[in-house]
Parts: structure tokens; sequence; C-alpha cells
């Protein structure tokens, strides 16, 4: 086998197909490139869009207007990240997209790194780097909204490149990527842990490997991940209700079966689950390779096995979540950290019977290709089509013409808003004022001096304002003490729109007179 670095073997350099493959064998560097401008036309995708945000980019925007050690359901790395982006370049569409799609790229050229550890040729590392395209949850949700589970993407190639050195290899800086790796992931999301648990038990039942977890150097792994949890370790001792409400509410359905037919519905999910992670990965795998990947099935070598163990140990875990916890639904989006790898361990598979993987590139290149055309191209079709289909999404809402017309009537020195999307769209629209989120009351935010008038207050019109003067919690501005003025309301046409669908947004200005 040819050193790490070295140059891979010809390919044919016929069509686009084969010069672009021939481009990604010379070596780590022009996967590199290839990975970052597909990153970069999906930044400037939703850039082109309207600056109405996502469930996911307005969450963040709204909490980029402070740091806490949490801030809820979700851990606070990615939280962390955007502040500190923001804190550069302001709050703006750019600086919410930049992070999610920076940790892409990360992901897949920490799972680059990860593979060349292994020992293979460029075109193998090509070929299993660009594989993860196949995986929906890693190519096309992405592109949709996340940010949270992008991070874990990103940590989980971390992991593996960090494991897959200490045991091809072992040093110290190999020992520190993993801890690193294993407390960014923890902090990313909180079903990360089960990775590094199934990890060690993994490479436990591995008579020559065990001897990597009895290196001394092993407590330099432990004492990193311990120093990246521990702040919001000490937070989550206080809030552990607060932040595990949020993950178990999502994965229990309403009206659920209770005991058995509870557990056989919830086993039934995560088949479904793994099933829809996978498949696509398998059925172009099973087209490229043919009888090589039927034969592939049956044969393993260590890594295989490892990494097999790895994803089966995993899977138990969540099933004892399954009976622990109440569980019953898991979404694929759950077994990103678990999953991640099955694209290598079937490309390990199909080398072991003499598949020549790296030689693929070629054929495989023009299905990645289209893979990636696919995954750009959902999220701009929908929000432009929505007048048409009748199916708007959130990037629809016209909340700059909305924001437009408010500031004719003043300068607001504090907004309160209903519910985190419109409060974090707010934010976005008037970045020099604070948002406070109706329905989420943040301890110390906003800071005293802020509270002041004219504040203004805005809900999403449901045509009705009940027996209650305003329909918004105004608990947190209570104290100021205002008497709200006249109810308004704004109706606009959604961007992209029929003109009929309209967005209509109840406001009222409290301490000012517009």
């Amino acid at each position: 086998m040819r050193d790490r670095n070295g140059a891979a073997g010809s390919l044919e350099s016929s069509g686009g197909a084969g010069k672009l493959a021939g481009f990604l064998s010379q070596g780590l560097w022009s996967l590199f490139v290839f990975i970052g401008l597909y990153c970069i036309l999906s930044m400037l995708v939703r850039l082109a869009l309207p600056n109405a945000l996502t469930l996911d980019e307005a969450e963040q925007s709204l909490f980029s207007q402070y740091w806490l050690l949490g801030y809820g359901p979700q851990p606070p790395f990615f939280n962390w990240v955007q502040n500190a982006v923001v804190s550069v370049f302001g709050i703006s569409l750019f600086a919410l997209v930049l992070p999610k799609f920076a940790m892409l790229f990360l992901a897949y050229a920490f799972f680059c790194l990860a593979v060349r550890e292994l020992g293979h040729r460029p075109g193998f590392v090509a070929v299993a780097t660009l594989s993860l395209l196949t995986l929906p949850q890693v190519s096309y949700m992405p592109q949709q909204d996340l940010t949270h589970t992008v991070a874990v993407l990103m940590a989980t190639a971390l992991f593996l490149y960090g494991l897959f050195r200490i045991l091809m290899r072992p040093d110290l800086l190999g020992y520190l990527i993993l801890g690193l790796a294993a407390g960014i992931g923890t902090i990313s999301k909180y079903n990360f842990v089960l990775l590094p648990a199934a990890t060690f038990i993994a490479v436990l039942a591995d008579r020559e490997w065990r001897k990597r977890l009895l290196d001394p150097r092993i407590l330099l792994t432990a004492l990193a991940g311990l120093i990246v949890v521990l702040p919001h370790g000490l937070w989550l001792l206080g809030n552990l209700d607060l932040a595990s409400a949020g993950t178990i509410g999502k994965m229990v359905e309403a009206n659920a079966p209770q005991g058995m037919a509870r557990i056989i519905r919830a086993l039934g999910s995560l088949a479904l689950a793994c099933i829809a992670f996978g498949a696509l990965t398998v059925i172009i795998f099973g087209i490229a390779f043919k009888g090589q990947f039927k034969r592939s099935l049956v044969t393993g070598t260590q890594v295989t096995r490892l990494l097999g163990r790895i994803m089966l140990i995993s899977l138990l875990g969540v099933v004892v979540v399954i009976l622990v916890a109440g569980t019953t639904k898991i979404t694929e989006r759950w077994l990103d950290p678990y999953l991640l790898v099955f694209p290598l361990y079937l490309l390990l598979k199909l080398e072991n019977v003499g598949a020549d993987v790296g030689g693929s590139l070629k054929r495989l290149m023009p299905v990645f290709l289209v893979i990636m055309a696919i995954t750009l191209l959902p999220l701009p079709g929908k929000t432009v089509t929505g007048g048409l289909t009748g199916s708007y999404t959130r990037i629809n809402y016209p909340f700059a013409a909305a924001a437009d017309i408010l500031k004719t009537e003043g300068q607001p020195a504090l907004i309160v808003a209903a519910g985190m999307h419109l409060a974090g769209n707010m934010r976005m629209q008037f970045p020099d004022v604070p948002v406070i989120d109706a329905d989420q009351v943040i301890t110390g935010f906003p800071a005293r001096e802020a509270m002041k008038a004219p504040v203004l207050v805005v809900w999403h019109d449901n045509g009705s304002t009940g027996s209650e003067p305003l329909p918004i919690n105004l608990s947190q501005v209570e104290a100021l003490g205002l008497a709200p003025g006249p109810v308004k309301t704004l109706a606009l046409p959604f961007s992209f729109g029929d003109g009929k669908t309209e967005l209509r947004l109840g406001y009222a200005w409290l301490g000012a007179a517009p």
C-alpha cells in the first residue's frame, strides 16, 4: 500500500467526471478545495434568499444576545461559536449562516483525515469522504436548517480522527484530539455520550487494541474531555429538568401506547430510522459494486469489526434509552454520531473482497455531483415557488417589510415578542435593540439599564385577543409599569407569495404613543 500522502494510481481522464476524479485523487488538498467550494456555494444559496429566518436560525439569532453556560434543552457549543461570530461581524444572515457551513466543512475534513489514518490512498479517501453525501442527514438536512446537529457531525468526525490516530500510530496529539472531540460532542448534543461509551467497550473487546486504553496517555483524553464539558456540566447539575425536558419531549409522541406496545412501537421507530439513515448508501454501493457488494457483507477485517461493534453497541444504548426514558419515537437525526461511519464501514468491507474502491471514484462522481445539486435545490425551490404551491417556508415570512413599517412609528428601546421564532426575527430586523422571548424567561437578560421605554410588543395575530388586554406574556417588563397603547395589526403578503396569503402580526407600544 502506498504512503498516506502519495498520489493515487492514474484514472481515466475522459469527460468532466474523469477529470474531476483525477483532481480529487491528487491528495487531501484537492478534496478540501472541492468540499470547501460546495460549502461556500451552499452559503451563497442561503444568502440569496430573504433574511427571514428558519426556526434554528431564529434561535441562534435570539440567543446570540448573551453568553450563558446553558440555554435550555440543547447543549451550548453551537451557541458559543455563534456568539463569537456575531461578536465579530454583528448580527446578520451571513453571521448566522457562516458557523453552520464552516462546521459542515470541518465534518468532511476531519472525516477525510480519519480515513487517511487507516493508510489508504487518496482515491479511497475521496470516495469514503464523498460517500457521506449518500447520508441524507449529512447532505440534505443541513441545507434545510439544523445547527446543533451539524456541530455533532463535526465532533463525531473529529472523534473518529482521534480514534483512528491512536489505534494506528498512538501519540500524545491523538489522545488529546480524542478527548477534545468527546467533550465537544457532549456539549453539542447530549445523545453523543453513547458514542465514547460504545467505543470504549468496542476497543476493550479487541485483544490487540485494548492496550491503547491502558496507555497512561488516556488520562490526557479524560482530562481534555472534562475541561471542555465542566462549565456546562456545572450548569447542568442545577438545570437537569430544563435540559432533558425538550429532548425527551421530542422522543415521546402524544397519546402513545404504554407498556409492551410502547416498546414495540419505539423499537420499530428505531429500525425505520436506521433504514432511512443508510438505505441510500446501500442502494448506491449495491449498484456500483454488484456481486462484490454481496460478498463483502459476510467478510470483515479488524477495523470493520471494530466499527461494527461501535455501531451495534451504540444502537443497543439507544434501546436502553427507549426502555428507561419512555421513548416512542426515534428520528434519523438522533443516530448521526453512531452511524456516520456506516459508508466507510461498507467501503472497507468492499476493499477486503478486492473491490477497487479508489478506482470507482470516476464511476461514482456523477452520483455525488447529482446529490450535491439536489441538496442545494429544495430550500430555494420551496421558497420561490411558495405562491404557486401554497406551501410556504419560514423564509417567506415578510419580516423585513414588517420591520420597515414598525420603524416608521418609532424606535423601540426594548422588544417583547411571542415565541422564539418571532423573537429571533425581530432581533435580526432590529439589531441594536434587546429582544425578549415572552415565552421563555432568561434570568438577567436584558440588563437592568436596558429595561426602559418605549417597549414594542409583537405577536402573531390569530384574530382574537381573548380576555387579556394583550395576548402576550408581559411579566418580564411589568416592573416598568407601562400602560399599553392601542393594539394594531400588520397584514403583509408573503415573499414570493400569491399576493393573498398574508403574515398577520399584532403589536402595541408600551410607554410611548406612535
